[in-house]
């Protein structure tokens, strides 16, 4: 059969999950996964060819098409997708060696539902397929950049062959088309305020600073919560939001944001006290104030989640923070190895630095600064960090270089508090800072530094 541009069908479901195309979300059961757009093209791509050996040039270049990019980003993509099958699936995507991918499933069609995990019975014919022309409903409003649209599906007699080649860029609305076998119903209070929950998620991941993009992403989680008041993801990312912009110095009324992720969180918690995202939001206002050995109890337990990397890392700064360099470093160390691309993961490997200047680690403490990490760490901040390990692990002519290039930059800079120094007010944490870092400062005649 020969493939054809068609409109996209919105949902595939395989083995017990459901992969809507529009939002970018796999589903099982009760849990919901949202995944980039680059990975949600790979997993498409591999449950179009499912049994099938797919190589990795093959998905390289329908999912980047002439974009020039590393292996890494296919690994990377790869990794996310068996983190979304959980533990006990992942092995339904299976790597051959120097061959490329196999999804072992087979497709099953599903009716575009309100719940995404009816069904069609197997044999139900074609005509219980949507047919091409039809679209999933779409949220109001202007669409994130980089929504990802769908090409060359053809629904064919009792199966689906397809190729999920995918276009990223504007959306673009597709033109009329005959009306549909099975028609769409209107989407409930609850599938709109999930599309916004998805929106506000892929928005955080666009363009402009980290701070812009928080603050971008509020008002969806807010429009969602406004539908569905008991929607704890949505409560959960807008005290993420307020959280966030308190711990990277971009608040603009700390004390607000901090009502507010309290706020937030609170109501994340009483509609599902036990969800992974409730849990991390309560960690989060914890976090904000300072009861760090409490928040990492309730971190533990979000990080139980296989996809929630970030929170298993947060266990290692609340660790970090309470003065505990040595148990702070596996569940970091942990984190940079499962993520090394995450968002956070600069931050991470400054803080890892940090926990192994703490413990007598200088030579390997001194590459963990390399990492430019503009949302925790000014310039400035990391490269005394840096200037401390090379010194210590006794690198002296690199010490030295760079200490005449601190000497050179804007002393208002160089003046500016360690926001190190400032996270955590417990006295095992700052004495073993004072230690570690400003000692060794002081020292090489930087005796302003942390005063």
């Amino acid at each position: 059969m020969t493939d054809q541009l068609e409109s996209p069908r919105p949902l595939l479901a395989f083995d017990g999950f459901v992969l809507d195309l529009t939002r970018g979300v796999l589903t099982a059961e009760a849990r919901e996964v949202v995944l980039r757009p680059k990975t949600t093209a790979v997993l498409a791509h591999l449950l179009a060819h499912a049994g099938q050996i797919v190589s990795r040039d093959a998905l390289l270049t329908v999912v980047w098409g002439d974009v020039a990019v590393s292996d890494d980003s296919l690994t990377q993509c790869v990794s996310e997708i068996r983190r979304a099958l959980g533990t006990t699936q992942a092995g339904m995507l299976q790597t051959h060696a120097r061959r490329g991918y196999v999804m072992a499933t087979r497709l099953r069609p599903v009716v575009p539902a309100a719940d995404p995990s009816a069904l069609l019975t197997p044999g139900a014919g074609p005509d219980a397929a949507t047919p091409p022309g039809s679209e999933a409903p779409m949220p109001s409003g202007s669409r994130p950049r980089g929504r990802v649209a769908w090409a060359a599906l053809v629904v064919g007699g009792f199966g689906l062959v397809f190729s999920a080649a995918a276009w990223i860029g504007a959306y673009r609305p597709p033109p009329p088309a005959a009306p549909s076998v099975v028609a769409s119903a209107a989407p409930s209070s609850r599938d709109e305020a999930r599309r916004l929950l998805a929106d506000g998620r892929i928005t955080q991941q666009g363009g402009g600073t980290y701070e812009e993009r928080l603050r971008a992403s509020l008002p969806l989680f807010l429009r969602a919560l406004a539908l569905e008041p008991r929607l704890a993801e949505a409560a959960a990312e807008a005290a993420f939001v307020h959280a966030n912009l308190r711990t990277t110095g971009a608040s603009r009324d700390p004390e607000r944001d901090l009502r507010e992720a309290e706020r937030f969180a609170a109501q994340a918690m009483a509609a599902k006290p036990e969800a992974t995202l409730s849990l991390a939001a309560q960690a989060a206002v914890l976090r904000q104030h300072r009861r760090f050995a409490e928040a990492m109890v309730f971190y533990e337990r979000a990080g139980a989640d296989p996809v929630r990397v970030v929170d298993r890392a947060n266990v290692g700064i609340m660790r970090l923070m309470l003065g505990d360099a040595e148990s702070a470093q596996p569940p970091l160390r942990a984190a940079l190895l499962e993520s090394p691309l995450h968002q956070y993961s600069a931050g991470w490997r400054v803080l890892l630095g940090l926990a192994k200047l703490m413990t007598g680690q200088p030579g390997e403490a001194a590459d963990d600064f390399l990492t430019s990490t503009g949302l925790n760490f000014p310039t400035e901040e990391r490269l005394f960090y840096r200037l401390v390990a090379l010194h210590g692990a006794g690198r002296l002519a690199e010490a030295q270089a760079l200490d005449t290039h601190l000497r050179q930059r804007d002393l208002a800079l160089l003046a500016r508090p360690l926001r190190a120094l400032s996270m955590s007010d417990e006295a095992a944490y700052r004495a073993r800072f004072e230690t570690a870092v400003l000692a060794p400062l002081h020292r090489m005649g930087w005796v302003k530094v942390g005063r």
